[in-house]
């Protein structure tokens, strides 16, 4: 393919439907209510400084609330957590209906996350359609016992093979 060759969104979208990712919900409070948004690109920048980041659709309407929050949590899903995934989809005003969360550190967490952080907004990076968060970790956790993580692949959600 040569590089003037455009690319199809639609063909791009299932290319990259094979890369695993994990599952998160950022959450935030905005003017004290609690906001929340599923999203598939969290990731580790750097050691020193600890940063991490993830992207959004720049045009969201939860993005909007969520950048102009002091202080995100990301939580990171657990493999018997599909409900709050799936919840953190709904309408906004319905996001936490029904699940089990709390504040820490200024921004909502989940029950049973397996892993848990809370970031300081450091600047947004406009990417095409989307933009990129990059943020300051300013807090970390993991249960004793984490649980596996659920990813999402091909479309779906899945857990990882045991180990051997």
């Amino acid at each position: 393919m040569s590089e003037a060759e455009a690319i199809d969104p639609l063909h791009f979208r299932n290319v990259m439907g094979q890369v695993p990712t994990c599952v998160t919900v950022v959450t935030a409070l905005v003017e004290g209510a609690p906001v929340a948004m599923v999203i598939g690109s969290f990731v580790s920048v750097s050691l020193e400084p600890p940063l991490a980041g993830f992207f959004c659709t720049a045009t969201s309407a939860t993005w909007e609330q969520l950048r102009s929050a002091d202080v995100l949590g990301v939580n990171v899903l657990g493999a018997d957590q599909v409900d709050v995934s799936n919840a953190c989809m709904r309408p906004p005003a319905d996001r936490f209906e029904g699940l089990d969360w709390s504040v820490v550190g200024g921004a909502p967490k989940f029950a049973g996350t397996t892993a848990w952080l809370t970031l300081t907004p450091n600047q947004v990076i406009d990417a095409g359609d989307h933009e990129f968060a990059l943020c300051n970790v300013t807090h970390m956790e993991v249960p004793d016992e984490p649980s596996e993580p659920v990813i999402f692949y091909g479309g779906g959600y899945r857990t990882l093979a045991p180990k051997e």
